[in-house]
């Protein structure tokens, strides 16, 4: 931790976002309480019922989730840190992910892969701006420091447009309509990437994102997301 956080935490000391617990920004009985996914869903459609009739393709090979968004404690967690600014859950997201590292029974669908690249669907400028830090980019960083740590972190897309959050818009296609179109390349890819979210719901940003990873040379595209809503 560098001095300038021991000195903040001195003056402002941490108390859990979620329970108000003193000492820790997540405290570790919430940390506990998150509902952690064990096993992994349909790699075509991410639905979790074995019986499910899965009609959707996406262009990505695998998607690997840490919890459900009804959580509670995931939804209000992931809210605080994307939307109030919260870049001091860095840490508390790291020992999440060691959480759910653990207890994962399902082999990870990369595992196989020589080389890997981790990258995130990157924010637009003006909204980077508002939160005042790449909450994306974070999240990445602590991807590939825990689950992925001998691929390489590396930001291979960005945004072409502003477009709508498509949180805000119905779970049809009109939330691929929306991301159409809106990320490009920064150059050839040759190897597997790696591709984090935040919260993936239809799936239609994450899609439209390794679609453009794919163009770009990508062999394949896994998905990371940390929390599925729907």
């Amino acid at each position: 931790m560098k001095l300038f956080d021991r000195v903040l935490d001195v003056i402002y000391p941490p108390t859990c976002v979620l329970c108000g617990a003193p000492e820790a920004w997540l405290c570790p009985a919430c940390q506990r309480d998150l509902y952690y996914y064990r096993r992994a869903g349909c790699a075509r459609c991410g639905e979790r019922d074995a019986g499910h009739a899965c009609e959707q393709r996406w262009p990505f090979a695998s998607l690997t989730v840490c919890g459900p968004y009804g959580d509670p404690g995931w939804r209000q967690l992931l809210t605080i840190f994307k939307y109030r600014s919260a870049a001091c859950l860095a840490d508390a997201f790291r020992s999440i992910l060691k959480n759910f590292r653990g207890g994962y029974l399902d082999p990870w669908p990369w595992a196989g892969c020589s080389a890997m690249l981790i990258t995130a669907i990157p924010a637009d400028a003006r909204r980077k701006r508002e939160r005042g830090f790449d909450h994306a980019s974070v999240l990445a960083d602590v991807v590939q420091e825990i689950l992925v740590p001998w691929g390489e972190r590396k930001d291979l897309l960005w945004r072409k447009r502003m477009t709508l959050t498509n949180a805000k818009l119905p779970p049809d296609a009109t939330r691929s309509a929306n991301v159409a179109d809106s990320f490009q390349s920064f150059g050839k890819i040759t190897v597997p990437v790696l591709l984090v979210d935040d919260v993936i719901t239809t799936g239609a940003t994450a899609a439209e994102a390794a679609r453009i990873l794919l163009a770009a040379g990508a062999p394949e595209v896994h998905v990371f997301a940390w929390a599925r809503g729907g």
